[in-house]
């Protein structure tokens, strides 16, 4: 049994195997948990055949209990992106792009751009919040990608970078349709309509509150150049 904060919320897993134990070292609390989740047997193998790789059963339990977690997250005004967040002097900024696109890349280059300045919060799995007075904050999880990059923090979102692979680096405003589009292909989507609505209604506040960037990126700093100056 491992008891975690996560996105300020106190969690029990009720695991079976170690491999979370070790992966949720630093987010534990002694805190009454608030909500409590398991899988079962049935469960893993279910997420095994979906998986092209082979995976132990305790790895297979933690991405089980993470999508749990995350769809029961929604009724705190909490949801998971499939995003790479990098904070820079204390505000956070959001790379969103299909796998393979530059996500890691991206982060990369802002690291070695702003140095001391910088740190990765999560680089692939974060929980976004809605905050009480309207505003959005991204939260590091134990969930970071095959890279191990983020940290038990959290950081309000500045801007969304919606990625694209491009020669010349450009970084403009995205309309509200593109960016509900491109946002909708890197969030888990509940099957239980109610969990459908909630969510529904926290990306639509998201994206009417943090500014959306159309970022046309190369892997050089001018990439990094771009994006910046546009949401500074």
């Amino acid at each position: 049994m491992v008891n975690v904060r996560l996105a300020d919320i106190p969690i029990r897993f009720e695991n079976r195997f170690p491999e979370l134990e070790w992966m949720c070292r630093d987010y534990a609390t002694d805190e009454t948990p608030l909500v409590t989740l398991s899988v079962t047997q049935e469960e893993i193998e279910e997420e095994r055949a979906k998986q092209a790789d082979i995976f132990t059963d305790g790895y297979l339990e933690t991405i089980c209990l993470y999508r749990k977690l995350s769809l029961e997250m929604l009724k705190f005004d909490v949801f998971l992106m499939h995003a790479s967040v990098i904070e820079v002097d204390g505000e956070g900024y959001a790379f969103l792009a299909h796998s393979g696109t530059g996500k890691t890349t991206q982060t990369r280059l802002w690291l070695e751009h702003f140095g001391d300045r910088a740190r990765v919060i999560n680089g692939d799995k974060p929980l976004i919040r809605l905050d009480a007075d309207g505003s959005f904050i991204a939260y590091g999880t134990p969930w970071c990608g095959k890279e191990g990059m983020g940290c038990n923090a959290s950081v309000p979102l500045k801007a969304l970078f919606l990625l694209e692979r491009s020669a010349v680096p450009t970084c403009e405003p995205a309309d509200q349709e593109y960016s509900i589009d491109r946002l909708f292909h890197q969030l888990l989507m509940p099957d239980h309509p109610e969990q459908m609505m909630l969510l529904l209604d926290i990306v639509d506040r998201l994206v009417e509150t943090v500014p959306c960037y159309r970022l046309c990126c190369d892997m050089t700093d001018n990439s990094v150049l771009a994006a910046y100056r546009a949401a500074v």
